[in-house]
């Protein structure tokens, strides 16, 4: 899409990595990159420093298209059992109807 983030028109990133004004309200792990506006600015510019390798793309990619979370075993177990749903592959889109499911028996 674009070369860099910023050029991107509707990115938050000039908002977080400069402190750009806007009507953005900062989210609560941004404020967590540190105690002062240029302490944030700085780690979230670091943040983008380095483009992500081939290899992650693609599995954010796949896990994106199979509605699974990326992480290790640990994390994906924690996300298990907090929302309770199944590691695995997950059906896209939203669930069905339960008449539908109901007049095709």
């Amino acid at each position: 899409m674009v070369a860099r983030p910023e050029e991107y028109r509707w990115s938050s990133y000039g908002a977080n990595a400069w402190a750009d004004p806007s009507w953005l309200s900062p989210h609560e792990e941004y404020t967590h990159l540190g105690a002062s506006d240029a302490e944030r600015c700085s780690a979230y510019r670091e943040l983008f420093r380095e483009q992500l390798p081939e290899e992650d793309l693609h599995l954010i990619r796949a896990a994106a298209h199979y509605c699974q979370p990326v992480g290790e075993d640990r994390f994906r177990q924690m996300i298990s059992e907090q929302y309770g749903i199944k590691p695995g592959q997950l059906s896209r889109g939203r669930p069905r109807k339960m008449d539908a499911q109901m007049d095709k028996k």
